[in-house]
Protein backbone atom coordinates (compact mmCIF):
# COMPACT_ATOMS: atom_id res chain seq x y z
CA UNK A 1 0.00 0.00 0.00
CA UNK A 2 1.54 3.30 -0.58
CA UNK A 3 2.25 5.65 1.79
CA UNK A 4 -0.32 8.07 1.29
CA UNK A 5 -2.86 5.10 1.73
CA UNK A 6 -1.70 4.38 4.87
CA UNK A 7 -1.35 7.87 6.16
CA UNK A 8 -3.75 7.63 8.96
CA UNK A 9 -4.28 4.20 11.02
CA UNK A 10 -3.58 5.55 14.10
CA UNK A 11 -6.87 4.89 16.21
CA UNK A 12 -6.96 7.36 18.87
CA UNK A 13 -8.55 9.90 20.14
CA UNK A 14 -7.24 12.67 22.39
CA UNK A 15 -9.44 14.78 25.46
CA UNK A 16 -8.07 17.10 27.54
CA UNK A 17 -9.89 18.59 30.36
CA UNK A 18 -7.78 21.73 31.42
CA UNK A 19 -8.91 23.55 34.82
CA UNK A 20 -8.70 27.67 34.02
CA UNK A 21 -6.46 28.73 36.64
CA UNK A 22 -8.32 32.00 36.58
CA UNK A 23 -11.87 31.05 36.18
CA UNK A 24 -11.65 27.23 37.50
CA UNK A 25 -13.93 26.38 34.53
CA UNK A 26 -13.29 22.78 33.13
CA UNK A 27 -12.40 23.19 29.81
CA UNK A 28 -12.60 20.30 27.22
CA UNK A 29 -10.90 19.56 23.93
CA UNK A 30 -11.47 16.83 21.70
CA UNK A 31 -9.04 15.84 18.84
CA UNK A 32 -10.25 13.71 17.00
CA UNK A 33 -9.90 12.59 13.20
CA UNK A 34 -12.48 13.65 10.94
CA UNK A 35 -12.36 11.03 8.77
CA UNK A 36 -13.24 8.39 11.73
CA UNK A 37 -16.16 10.42 12.74
CA UNK A 38 -17.62 10.51 9.67
CA UNK A 39 -17.70 6.86 9.40
CA UNK A 40 -19.56 7.08 12.71
CA UNK A 41 -21.89 9.50 11.84
CA UNK A 42 -22.41 7.26 8.77
CA UNK A 43 -21.70 10.68 6.44
CA UNK A 44 -21.16 8.79 3.33
CA UNK A 45 -20.08 11.10 0.83
CA UNK A 46 -21.18 14.29 2.22
CA UNK A 47 -17.23 14.85 3.60
CA UNK A 48 -15.93 16.27 6.25
CA UNK A 49 -17.30 20.04 5.21
CA UNK A 50 -20.26 18.80 6.98
CA UNK A 51 -19.04 20.01 10.18
CA UNK A 52 -18.74 23.84 9.65
CA UNK A 53 -22.06 23.56 9.06
CA UNK A 54 -24.59 24.61 11.84
CA UNK A 55 -26.00 20.46 11.16
CA UNK A 56 -23.23 19.61 11.20
CA UNK A 57 -22.03 21.09 14.25
CA UNK A 58 -25.22 19.80 16.25
CA UNK A 59 -24.22 16.38 14.90
CA UNK A 60 -21.37 16.85 16.56
CA UNK A 61 -22.58 18.52 19.79
CA UNK A 62 -24.65 15.35 20.29
CA UNK A 63 -21.95 12.47 19.49
CA UNK A 64 -20.00 13.91 22.07
CA UNK A 65 -22.32 14.09 24.50
CA UNK A 66 -23.38 10.34 23.74
CA UNK A 67 -19.51 8.86 23.82
CA UNK A 68 -18.10 11.16 26.41
CA UNK A 69 -19.03 11.70 30.11
CA UNK A 70 -17.62 13.73 32.57
CA UNK A 71 -18.40 13.67 36.30
CA UNK A 72 -17.83 14.36 40.02
CA UNK A 73 -16.05 11.62 42.28
CA UNK A 74 -19.24 10.02 42.88
CA UNK A 75 -20.44 9.87 39.56
CA UNK A 76 -23.00 12.43 38.96
CA UNK A 77 -22.49 14.31 35.64
CA UNK A 78 -21.41 17.80 35.25
CA UNK A 79 -23.67 19.51 32.70
CA UNK A 80 -21.73 20.23 29.64
CA UNK A 81 -22.20 23.62 27.23
CA UNK A 82 -20.82 23.12 23.79
CA UNK A 83 -18.78 25.97 22.88
CA UNK A 84 -17.94 25.13 19.14
CA UNK A 85 -15.91 22.83 17.11
CA UNK A 86 -13.05 23.62 14.18
CA UNK A 87 -11.87 21.97 11.83
CA UNK A 88 -8.24 21.52 10.72
CA UNK A 89 -6.72 19.64 8.21
CA UNK A 90 -7.76 15.98 8.85
CA UNK A 91 -8.64 16.87 12.94
CA UNK A 92 -11.71 17.79 14.09
CA UNK A 93 -11.15 20.07 17.67
CA UNK A 94 -14.51 19.98 19.51
CA UNK A 95 -14.60 22.37 22.42
CA UNK A 96 -16.93 22.00 25.31
CA UNK A 97 -17.17 23.73 28.92
CA UNK A 98 -18.38 22.18 32.33
CA UNK A 99 -18.41 24.92 34.74
CA UNK A 100 -16.64 25.60 37.36
CA UNK A 101 -15.28 22.92 39.46
CA UNK A 102 -13.62 22.60 43.30
CA UNK A 103 -14.18 18.87 43.68
CA UNK A 104 -10.76 17.06 43.60
CA UNK A 105 -11.64 13.99 41.44
CA UNK A 106 -12.99 13.16 38.46
CA UNK A 107 -15.28 10.73 36.80
CA UNK A 108 -14.12 10.00 33.12
CA UNK A 109 -15.57 7.94 30.42
CA UNK A 110 -14.36 8.53 26.64
CA UNK A 111 -15.76 6.19 23.92
CA UNK A 112 -15.35 8.48 21.04
CA UNK A 113 -15.21 6.46 18.33
CA UNK A 114 -15.28 3.20 19.44
CA UNK A 115 -18.96 2.61 17.46
CA UNK A 116 -16.55 2.96 14.11
CA UNK A 117 -13.81 1.09 15.69
CA UNK A 118 -12.91 -1.32 18.30
CA UNK A 119 -9.44 -1.16 17.72
CA UNK A 120 -10.18 2.43 18.81
CA UNK A 121 -8.17 3.68 21.96
CA UNK A 122 -8.62 6.84 23.92
CA UNK A 123 -6.74 9.32 25.93
CA UNK A 124 -7.70 11.68 28.14
CA UNK A 125 -5.34 14.36 30.14
CA UNK A 126 -6.76 16.19 32.90
CA UNK A 127 -3.99 19.30 33.08
CA UNK A 128 -3.94 21.87 36.26
CA UNK A 129 -1.42 24.27 37.16
CA UNK A 130 1.34 22.69 34.75
CA UNK A 131 0.56 18.99 35.75
CA UNK A 132 -1.02 16.65 33.90
CA UNK A 133 -2.46 12.78 34.85
CA UNK A 134 -3.68 10.64 31.90
CA UNK A 135 -6.05 7.82 31.64
CA UNK A 136 -6.64 5.71 28.57
CA UNK A 137 -10.06 3.77 27.43
CA UNK A 138 -10.14 0.73 25.11
CA UNK A 139 -13.53 -0.69 24.10
CA UNK A 140 -15.07 -2.09 27.38
CA UNK A 141 -12.72 0.39 29.57
CA UNK A 142 -14.97 1.24 32.51
CA UNK A 143 -15.39 5.11 33.64
CA UNK A 144 -12.08 5.73 35.60
CA UNK A 145 -12.05 7.88 38.77
CA UNK A 146 -8.80 10.69 38.45
CA UNK A 147 -7.70 12.51 41.22
CA UNK A 148 -6.89 16.60 39.71
CA UNK A 149 -2.97 16.97 39.63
Amino acid sequence: MPPSAQAHRLEAALSVVEVNPSSGILEITHRLYAHDLEHALDLGPIGAGYFETPEGREAIRLYSLRQFQIGDEKGRPLPLTFIGAELSGDLLYVYFEAGRYRGKRLTLDSNLLQDFTAAQVNQINVRRNGKTVSARFAVGTPAQILALP
